[in-house]
């Protein structure tokens, strides 16, 4: 008698079929870590920021018990004084560690333990500023944003040791952007939903109490006026409500992301400016690097290095890309400068230095708007407008 031994996909029910298997196979595909290294580098001086005011406390003898306290959860454990100390200078150190990249892992880990722990001493304590700073930590701590942009990596190289994969399953990634969107989601549907802030009674009623500030202020005198007028803020509030809903929603299309970013660069400016929301504007600018395709180099430079003006600004663009969008190849002597888009548009000329600042970090919120322009717009590749490559 023969007997046929099913696969073991089969033994343990087969390939997941439908929405499920769609959702397993998102979580486990492997993308590009690149951003959320990124990320991580720019969390660290924020996490010193965040613990300063409690460091700065300790080291004057005076802790959170010491004022008046709230415990979040009656079980919640409390360290005794001297150990308690002790941890926030470790969260310190810990967090420079994870932003040089040392010992990434464990020094993520700590840093998100020792925050999320410092948070739930007291009720007191708890905002939905800090809260946000909790959830980007754990997604950090859950992924592995080492292996890139770090001491840990940079001490492979040294030992000669093979680089490791800076591509890993991307649900860390996802997760975070599902997060992110939430906190804007969840911040303008609650104001759609409450009448007093959609209908503007909240925010008129936030400066009516700082009208005196105001007025001293170099602040125009029409400026404080239109401020402090009701109706202004009848229309504002609106304005407020439907910016947060467009970048929740418009963070998750292609069509509208770099809009949407744009827009959330600006909104997060102006909530820094107008009330005391600690590192949280910081941190969520920080955190739209999430929002880039996670691969890297699908992007191509076409540059006559011969010419000693064009490498001197290919060396600007290429110390800006953080991110790793571009690879460069040579052109022809005389050939224009190109940027050749993932989807084979091409950007030559003024155009393809608009369409490269406007992926780089730190000059993308500049260069986004010149895109608007139909001088500056992307060519289909074609013999015409695509520059020959040496080689």
């Amino acid at each position: 008698m023969t007997t046929t031994l099913a696969p073991p996909s089969a033994a343990l029910g087969g390939e997941r079929p439908g929405l499920l298997g769609g959702l397993d196979e998102l979580l486990g595909r492997k993308v590009s870590m690149r951003s959320l290294c990124l990320l991580r580098m720019a969390v660290g001086p924020l996490v010193l920021l965040h613990l300063q005011p409690f460091l700065a406390d300790a080291w004057r003898g005076t802790i959170y018990r010491d004022v008046f306290y709230e415990p979040y959860a009656w079980w919640y454990p409390e360290a005794p004084r001297w150990l308690y100390v002790g941890l926030l200078w470790l969260g310190a150190v810990a967090a420079v560690a994870m932003s040089v990249g040392w010992l990434t892992r464990v020094a993520s880990a700590t840093t998100f333990g020792i925050v999320a722990y410092n948070l739930f001493l007291s009720t007191t304590n708890v905002h939905n500023n800090r809260a946000y700073l909790v959830i980007v930590l754990a997604g950090l701590a859950a992924a592995p944003c080492g292996r890139e942009l770090s001491i840990d990596a940079w001490r492979r190289r040294r030992r000669h040791q093979p680089p490791l994969d800076p591509r890993a399953p991307g649900w860390p990634l996802w997760l975070l952007r599902f997060e992110a969107s939430v906190v804007y989601g969840a911040s303008g549907l609650t104001k759609l939903l409450d009448p007093d802030w959609f209908g503007g009674t909240v925010t008129w009623q936030r400066l009516v109490q700082v009208q005196d500030r105001l007025a001293g202020s170099p602040l125009p005198g029409w400026t404080v006026t239109l401020l402090t007028n009701r109706l202004f803020h009848a229309g504002a509030a609106k304005v407020i409500v439907l910016t947060e809903l467009f970048i929740a929603i418009g963070l998750w299309f292609r069509s509208t992301r770099y809009a949407a970013v744009w827009v959330a660069v600006c909104f997060h400016v102006a909530i820094q400016l107008s009330a005391q929301v600690e590192v949280f504007s910081f941190l969520a600018i920080a955190a739209l690097v999430i929002w880039a395709v996670p691969s890297t180099r699908d992007r191509v430079i076409v540059v006559d290095l011969n010419r000693p003006r064009r490498r001197r600004l290919l060396a600007v663009v290429v110390a800006l890309d953080w991110l790793a969008r571009f690879r460069v190849e040579p052109g022809r002597p005389g050939q224009p400068a190109a940027v050749i888009d993932r989807d084979g548009m091409v950007f030559a000329g003024p155009a393809a230095v608009a369409f490269t600042l406007s992926r780089l970090p730190v000059t993308a919120w500049f260069a986004l708007p010149a895109l608007l322009l139909p001088s500056l717009g992307p060519r289909p590749a074609t013999m015409a407008t695509w520059p020959d490559r040496a080689g």
